[in-house]
């Protein structure tokens, strides 16, 4: 048997007037997702636990079928696995955007999406600038996503830098930032990094080479999503599966690292609406040829919603669904001994640009899959089925272990 989810990051979304009082899914053409609505079942499930933070790190790692209540320690201790960086026990990670700040306003946290190419230039400059100040080492990620590893100080115990309030930038463009700079024990040591950043980024080359072609530089760090080492059971273990994990982001890498499953690196995977779709899907067909379970990630609807742009979102849904769903319902077709399950993560919503929690759709098909009268893919249909998983993390139990698997297993009857 051959298990695949196929994760549109921050698809879920709220009615909007934009749409015509219909969610950024409903409003895409999803033929695919349609199908496998209409082949199997689609309904709701809670990825994010009442309480927790509405993030990709808590989301993703419910749908890989990980209680996050249990294991989740940070979301830069996740990325940090997938870069190979053993954390000791007095260090932290932090995840450290670079982002583009304009007279103390969240311009983009994306620093108009920067290459890797650039940012790693950036990035050794701050390394090498930092040093003699600060405890802390810099990992070059992908794009504006990076790492940075700071070991424990007497001016900055572990336990003081977990317990800081650090504001994820992506919740708060186009807003001042003063409010939601880092609050709590280890506050001081984190803006004094901040602000120490500033001048090393301002009158670099590579900014300086962005501003004259017209695009936004990199003004500063901005650390946040700290966390200890993950520690997850493995998926032979769990489910006795062997896997492979396709994303463009560290995150969903690291917890396939965690996950002792194969990460699988496609050079052209961007984390935008530029990615190579193409690509991704080919390595997920070569994956399967060789392991039991695929997990294949798109980031891009979640980042057009960062964006506030609805025109965005429902192009990148309908990539999602042409380029990357199609493909596997195709492999469907000709490997019957399969399900396929597609999902997002969370919501991330147009209409404040950032994530929240909430049950969102989900729908499967394939072998031993039982049928319901479900025939498209989005939130109102999926209200609309009696199905709805509120422990998330159980969706992917009964998707992998239950043979067959009835209305009722999910329904938890």
């Amino acid at each position: 048997m051959k298990y695949i989810v196929l994760l549109g990051d921050g698809m879920a979304d709220h009615p909007l007037d934009a749409c015509g009082g219909r969610t950024a899914i409903e409003a895409a053409r999803t033929p695919n997702m349609d199908r496998i609505a209409a082949l199997g079942c689609s309904g709701l499930f809670c990825p994010v636990p009442e309480g927790m933070p509405p993030g990709s790190d808590v989301g993703n790692l419910s749908v890989f079928g990980y209680d996050p209540r249990k294991v989740f320690s940070g979301r830069a201790a996740i990325e940090a696995a997938n870069q190979g960086i053993a954390l000791a026990e007095d260090e932290v990670a932090f995840r450290c955007n670079l982002v583009s700040l304009d007279h103390g306003t969240m311009k983009d946290f994306t620093s108009g999406h920067i290459t890797t190419e650039e940012a790693r230039l950036l990035v050794e400059s701050l390394n090498e600038a930092l040093a003699d100040r600060f405890p802390i080492r810099l990992y070059t990620g992908v794009s504006y996503r990076h790492t940075g590893v700071i070991k424990a100080t007497a001016a900055a115990s572990v336990d003081q830098m977990v317990a800081t309030e650090c504001e994820p930038p992506h919740n708060i463009t186009g807003q001042a930032c003063a409010p939601y700079l880092p609050k709590g024990p280890a506050a001081g040591l984190l803006r004094d990094l901040m602000d120490a950043s500033v001048p090393v980024l301002r009158d670099h080359p590579v900014n300086l080479k962005r501003i004259e072609a017209g695009k936004l530089p990199a003004t500063s760090l901005w650390p946040w999503g700290q966390g200890r080492a993950l520690t997850l059971e493995s998926y032979r273990d769990r489910f006795g599966l062997s896997g492979a994990v396709i994303s463009a982001v560290d995150l969903v890498k690291g917890i396939g690292v965690c996950a002792g499953l194969e990460v699988i690196n496609v050079p052209g995977a961007t984390g935008w609406i530029d990615t190579d779709y193409e690509g991704k899907v080919a390595a997920g067909l070569d994956a399967l040829a060789r392991h039991d379970f695929l997990y294949l990630h798109v980031e891009a609807p979640d980042e057009a919603a960062h964006q506030g742009s609805v025109e965005l979102k429902v192009q990148a849904i309908e990539q999602f669904d042409a380029r990357i769903v199609g493909p596997f319902l195709e492999y469907l077709n000709t490997h019957p001994d399969t399900r396929l399950l597609a999902t997002p993560d969370h919501f991330t919503l147009i209409s404040t640009k950032t994530h929240a929690g909430g049950p969102v759709p989900f729908a499967m098909c394939g072998a031993g899959v039982e049928q319901d009268s479900s025939t498209r893919y989005g939130e109102r249909d999926a209200r609309a089925s009696d199905i709805l998983i509120t422990d998330g993390y159980l969706l992917t139990h009964r998707f992998i272990k239950d043979n067959p698997l009835p209305l009722a297993a999910l329904r938890g009857e």
